[in-house]
């Protein structure tokens, strides 16, 4: 059996003693699934710590924090003001319930400045099942979708050139409309190349995504060209869009992280790494409230400067 990289590690239970020396510690001040809320998260709270960085409100553009005792609203654009809102060099971000809008822009801030960063990702236990399940969405995941618009940080003046050939690279989820709601928005079309999460966090998992999925994957031709990557592992997210380049070296990339978190969070690291010859494509689901049902493991991905 393969072994996690050595920059994962998994816990059943998260506590104060995890935390690093001085680490510093980005979350959502509340969350409304189970899965998000953190027994050491709860105590750094009760503590009035320091320590604790807490997303109390979001817009589009704007992230309103309680830090040190005081509420204050920052650009998500703004990386310096992002970063300087934690003093210590070691800094782990709860992404379990944090939009992605907000923790993408964290992240990119803070490994670009150089700090130690960790990111912590809580699965769920199962999934909410839609009232009305279809073949493209069994589980009720979504309320609607902002629509495709660039992640704060991450916009791009110019795509490919006239010239240059393109790949639509899509790690997919369960929402089975999402990627192909995204790729109706490009023009021409470019070729597309599957990701799916497997193993999957359930035995079963990949296989539900590729059902959710089939109407896109039969539609764009193709299944011949799905790549595999574990989905809790942003490392090999990275590592297959890293192949997938090496494989296709003249190809300009869109990335459409619409599948599992970890795989969004080495999608964006690959992004970052990268920006001249890809870019990140969005669509901003609103989600639905308890859309899943209690807490499995914890896995917590180190990001060397």
């Amino acid at each position: 059996m393969k072994m996690p990289p050595e920059h994962t590690l998994r816990f059943d239970s998260f506590r104060l003693t995890d935390l690093l020396v001085d680490e510093t510690v980005i979350s959502i001040e509340t969350s409304p699934e189970e899965r998000g809320r953190i027994d050491a998260w709860e105590e750094l709270k009760r503590a009035k710590s320091d320590r604790l960085i807490l997303v109390q409100d979001t817009t589009p553009d704007t992230v309103t924090v309680l830090s040190r005792n005081e509420s204050q609203t920052v650009q998500l654009t703004d990386g310096a003001r992002l970063v300087s809102l934690a003093d210590s060099d070691n800094v782990l971000i709860d992404i379990t319930a944090l939009p992605h809008h907000v923790w993408a822009p964290v992240f990119q801030a803070h490994l670009k400045a150089g700090k130690q960063v960790r990111v912590l990702y809580v699965e769920p236990d199962g999934y909410k099942t839609h009232p009305s399940p279809a073949s493209a969405n069994l589980f009720d995941l979504s309320i609607s979708f902002g629509g495709l618009s660039p992640l704060p940080g991450f916009a791009k003046l110019a795509g490919p050139a006239d010239d240059e050939p393109a790949l639509f690279v899509a790690f997919l989820g369960f929402e089975g409309n999402r990627a192909e709601r995204i790729i109706n928005q490009l023009e021409p079309q470019p070729r597309v190349i599957p990701v799916i999460g497997a193993p999957g966090f359930q035995i079963n998992y990949p296989a539900i995504t590729v059902a959710c999925n089939r109407s896109f994957l039969n539609e764009f031709d193709c299944n011949a060209d799905i790549r595999l990557a574990k989905a809790s592992c942003p490392f090999e997210a990275f590592e297959t869009l890293a192949s997938i380049r090496q494989d296709f070296p003249d190809h300009y990339l869109y990335i459409a992280p619409v599948g599992t978190r970890p795989h969004a969070l080495g999608a964006l690291q690959y992004a970052i790494a990268n920006e001249s010859h890809c870019e990140i494509l969005f669509d901003h689901p609103v989600r639905q409230s308890n859309r899943t049902n209690g807490r499995g493991l914890i896995h917590v991905f180190s990001f060397a400067p």
